[in-house]
């Protein structure tokens, strides 16, 4: 019955060996689900929204194969209108065919623009609208499938973009992919509790073996445990003694009790199969070590933590439109547009610009770097766009185009003063910078149209939240101290005329330095200057808003940041006298003009930022920055 007991007890612990290994491998079921596409079509462009994963349980991923194979995801609403003037395919999960139906969809006539059509195509790469993107480059044979992650959780807000550089069709090798959950929590309770029934039916079977053995030779002495174990190995040498040590007059009852020990380890044989015995030990270690191995956390059951129970909203959702940047992609657009500036800053190139600005801030650049390029000691150097942002920002909420955002980011100046004698050579301090960004619409970037310099010591009004955006203002909107369509116009009119001109009473003036440097204050100092020197030169000024619109933004304060530039016309007229106005140097750079000329007309671009305060507060516009700079002449 002991024997009976160990092995059933073996027997026990192999099945749950077994079972327990099972878990871990031929009943662990796939490692994923893959679906194929079913059918195909001749389109540069394949969409998968963000619901079809859901269909299926596991990790999904998107598996593409094919030369410049592109894999993208965005906002549904992003990814619908980068596609909608093209023709493309739509991938829908069939569960029933464990596969992925295609459909064609044709272009959208009214979703053309001018640069973009569905003949000529589009390479989707780099694009600011993208959560994340992949790609293959290698356009080499044997490339291997390239692979996005995409969240579990993503929903029919977002979608997932296949392309390829958008000059031949769609990868036609696509499939996704679910990895699957390969947890097995009963497999450590298996592995353990079939290891330690297998110690148990080894102490069983050894006690068994110990009680049969107890009953072999001699009983006088016999003393410990497992004694009968113990007499198995020392068992030979102890009978050999005592027969030394036996009279031979006791030949016979040794002979008879000789013959009932052989006659009982035969009764014990026939009990134990000798396979039983010889297995019994090394199999005992094996599932033991077995037992042991799931020590994996995936091997064993995991306490859930108790679900939580929001109460539903009592108030209806929010009508705001989305924001439409995600700090993700704000942090990769302004270290890109940082990479082109240096790029461009160092090569004195403003064609490297092209990609990331445009307007007055290209104007400004391009202007620089033409002066800097022909006068190497010009001492006005634009302040270098660096990465790091400043924690003030406006992003425009909005579901579609044009889209705009405001950004403050430091700069540094490249440049370091003249040490004294004794002291290190320190970089020259740089003004925090203020950038205007507009994506004009889905095929186009960013651009920066405007970079100003913030004034030191003042204070940016309150932003609006983040996670809610901002609004856009119309130009002409009446609720501010003025529209922003006049802000432009009004401090014009200060330059040309004077601080006591009457646009005066709508700004405060108390802390701006622009008026004392430029305009007509800046004329009437030339002006006496030249009177003295007995010269007939005549100078004058004239001032405008510029031909860009300005960019007005709502603040948190209740107020509006209003951008814009002025254009200031600083005039040198001979005036028939023999005195006249020299071009040289920055004015020769811009302009070829050299030597004396009747007169020249330097054009400075004033980009500028202004707080605007609501009509209702008792408050005036504030200038927050300005950059200026030489940008044209003429004679």
């Amino acid at each position: 019955m002991r024997y009976v007991l160990a092995i059933a007890t073996l027997v026990l612990s192999g099945v749950l060996l077994i079972m327990g290994i099972g878990q871990r491998t031929f009943l662990a079921g796939p490692a994923e689900i893959s679906y194929p596409v079913k059918t195909t079509a001749e389109a540069g462009f394949a969409v998968v929204n963000g619901a079809e994963f859901a269909k299926v349980p596991g990790q999904a991923n998107v598996v593409v194969q094919g030369e410049q194979a592109f894999v993208a995801t965005g906002a549904t609403r992003d990814v619908d209108a980068w596609v909608a003037p093209f023709a493309h395919t739509t991938l829908d999960v069939n569960v029933a065919d464990k596969a992925l139906t295609s459909s064609l969809v044709a272009p959208d006539e009214d979703a053309e623009t001018e640069t973009v059509t569905a003949e000529t195509g589009l390479d989707p790469r780099g694009s600011d609208l993208w959560l994340e993107e992949r790609a293959i480059d290698d356009t080499g044979s044997g490339v291997e499938p390239e692979t996005l992650r995409v969240p579990v959780a993503l929903t029919e807000e977002q979608s997932v973009l296949i392309a390829s550089d958008g000059s031949q069709p769609a990868p036609q090798e696509v499939s996704l992919v679910w990895a699957q959950d390969r947890n097995t929590p009963w497999a450590g309770p298996l592995l353990v509790g079939g290891g330690a029934l297998a110690v148990i039916g080894g102490l069983l079977y050894l006690l068994a073996v110990d009680h049969d053995r107890r009953g072999l030779g001699p009983r006088r002495g016999r003393r410990g445990p497992l004694q009968g174990i113990r007499n198995v190995f020392g068992g030979g040498r102890s009978r050999g003694s005592s027969a030394a040590r036996v009279p031979e007059s006791s030949n016979s009852s040794s002979n008879s009790s000789s013959d009932s020990a052989r006659a009982e380890n035969r009764v014990h044989s026939r009990r134990t199969p000798r396979w039983i015995r010889r297995s019994a030990l090394p199999a005992v270690g094996l599932t033991v070590a077995l037992g042991l191995s799931g020590c994996s956390p995936s091997y064993w059951p995991q306490a859930e933590a108790p679900e939580v129970t929001e109460e539903a909203p009592t108030t209806s959702p929010s009508a705001i439109a989305p924001v439409p940047v995600t700090d993700g992609q704000l942090k990769r657009i302004i270290a890109d547009v940082s990479e082109t500036a240096t790029t461009g800053d160092d090569s004195l190139d403003a064609t490297a610009l092209a990609d990331r600005f445009t307007g007055d801030a290209l104007a400004q650049r391009a202007a620089n770097y033409t002066i800097r390029a022909a006068v190497p000691e010009y001492p006005v150097v634009p302040p270098r766009i660096t990465d790091e942002e400043l924690d003030y920002e406006l992003v425009q909420s909005t579901e579609g185009w044009p889209r705009t955002l405001f950004i403050t980011v430091a700069s540094t100046s490249g440049a370091t003063a003249v040490p004294t004698e004794g002291e290190e050579a320190v970089e020259i301090a740089s003004p925090s910078l203020a950038l205007v960004m507009t994506q004009q619409n889905p095929h186009e970037n960013f651009l920066v149209s405007r970079v100003i310099a913030l004034r030191g010591g003042i204070s940016m009004p309150q932003a609006a939240p983040a996670e809610d955006g901002t609004a856009l203002l119309s130009n002409d909107i009446g609720t501010l101290a003025l529209p922003p369509a006049q802000v432009g116009a009004a401090y014009a009119t200060l330059l040309q005329d004077g601080a006591d001109a009457e646009p005066a009473q709508y700004f405060d003036l108390e802390t701006d330095t622009l008026l004392q440097n430029y305009g007509k204050a800046r004329t009437t100092q030339s002006q006496t200057e030249s009177d003295g020197k007995g010269q007939t030169m005549k100078f004058s000024v004239t001032a405008r808003q510029g031909d860009a619109k300005p960019v007005a933004l709502s603040t948190g304060a209740g107020g509006a940041l209003v951008a814009t530039t002025v254009i200031e016309e600083q005039i040198v007229d001979a005036d028939g006298g023999r005195y006249k106005p020299q071009a040289k140097d920055s004015v020769t750079a811009l302009s070829g003009l050299t030597g004396e000329q009747e007169r020249l007309v330097q054009e400075v671009a004033h980009q500028m930022l202004f707080f605007v305060p609501s009509k209702s507060e008792d408050a005036k516009i504030e200038l927050l920055g300005v950059t200026s700079e030489l940008v044209g002449v003429r004679n």
